[in-house]
């Protein structure tokens, strides 16, 4: 019991001593009327003011492509007309694949795909993590 009423006193001398440290300023009305026209501000429908996300440069670029590619679809269309393409005939030359190598390209890719699935899923672990910390 005499241990509970000193660790009770201690806490209480604790906190007199950590009221006067810290004193906050008292506000006024001022503060209060501030705070809520920024509540109702943020609360009104900012619909009108919505920017896009993606930047400026990143609009314009897209919009050049797209001027662009209407652009070369319109020259081709006008000089590429379809009786002008009537009477092309186009013979395509597969290349010759020599045997086994289709299989010897596909275990090289295999083991080699794997080899990085497995260092990508050790850097999440413990020990990868150690490895990653220590070396970068």
């Amino acid at each position: 019991m005499k241990r509970e009423s000193r660790t009770d006193e201690i806490e209480s001398r604790l906190e007199r001593s950590l009221r006067k440290q810290v004193r906050a300023p008292k506000l006024d009305g001022r503060f209060d009327a501030a705070v809520w026209a920024r509540v109702a501000a943020s609360a009104a429908p900012a619909a009108a003011t919505r920017r896009s996300s993606m930047p400026r440069w990143l609009i314009a670029s897209n919009v050049l492509g797209v001027l662009v590619a209407v652009a070369l679809l319109v020259i081709v269309g006008m000089n590429v007309g379809p009786q002008s393409l009537s009477g092309v005939e186009v013979e395509v030359a597969l290349p010759q694949v020599p045997p086994g190598f289709v299989e010897r390209l596909v275990a090289a890719l295999l083991w080699s795909i794997t080899g990085v699935a497995l260092l990508f899923g050790l850097m999440y672990t413990k020990l990868g993590r150690r490895l990653r910390a220590e070396w970068f």
